[in-house]
């Protein structure tokens, strides 16, 4: 029987053996494991520029985006690993933040051999689209936002670059906590003499439980990848 890789694996090439073995044992998951990474964690900030709010409110209607901040926040993060409908792996993810009112932001991530990097599908209808390029940090996992789409059906639409949004992450495992340590940042060409649109910095532990009924659970099917030509 075949060996199948993680969609983060696949990505990174011979550079996954660099990162922390609780960084690949969290990340490396498939499909067929039949389990569900859970972190549970505390963000120590939260925030968003205000001449943002616009498009933050917005990104509430499919949860990828929300206009609240604060600190000491509540959170959990789930990932789950499936075979969409078109027989691909796919890592579903769902990030919980307990500010007032709670707020969610998921996305779904495939392998997009056309363009050689992941394809990240923001909110539960994949309306908003975009390369996302991994590199190892030490030996923590870094991941830059590449270039980005509106997707209607099969049609991708590519965002010019002043509409479109530069994200980065970047998860680590810190030995001496016995933790993880994760935090990210969004800007925007426009915006960016006044600082980020929005971003987070904070601590989790991981658990790992079967993959049962409660599944994390995405709404993406068999949906399209955006091809070179965007």
């Amino acid at each position: 029987m075949a060996t199948v890789t993680g969609l983060f694996e696949r990505a990174l090439g011979d550079d996954w053996d660099d990162l922390h073995p609780a960084i690949r044992e969290r990340y490396g998951l498939t499909a067929g494991d039949g389990r569900t990474a859970v972190g549970r964690g505390v963000m120590d900030r939260v925030d968003r520029n205000p001449l943002a709010l616009p498009a933050l409110w917005l990104g509430t209607l499919d949860d990828f985006l929300f206009p609240e901040a604060g600190t000491h926040v509540p959170f959990t993060v789930a990932a789950e690993a499936f075979v969409d409908d078109a027989g691909r792996e796919a890592l579903f993810l769902r990030r919980r933040f307990d500010t007032d009112p709670p707020r969610e932001f998921v996305d779904t991530l495939r392998w997009n051999p056309e363009r050689g990097c992941l394809a990240d599908y923001f909110g539960h209808h994949g309306a908003v689209v975009a390369d996302v390029h991994l590199g190892v940090e030490g030996d923590a996992l870094a991941l830059r936002v590449g270039d980005q789409w509106l997707r209607a059906g099969d049609r991708f639409l590519p965002l010019p670059g002043l509409l479109s949004a530069r994200g980065t992450l970047r998860d680590r495992y810190d030995d001496d906590a016995d933790e993880f340590r994760v935090e990210a940042e969004i800007t925007t060409p426009i915006l960016a003499p006044v600082g980020p649109v929005f971003g987070y910095r904070g601590r989790f532990e991981n658990e790992f439980r079967a993959t049962g009924d409660d599944r994390v659970g995405s709404s993406l099917g068999g949906v399209p990848l955006p091809g070179t030509d965007g």
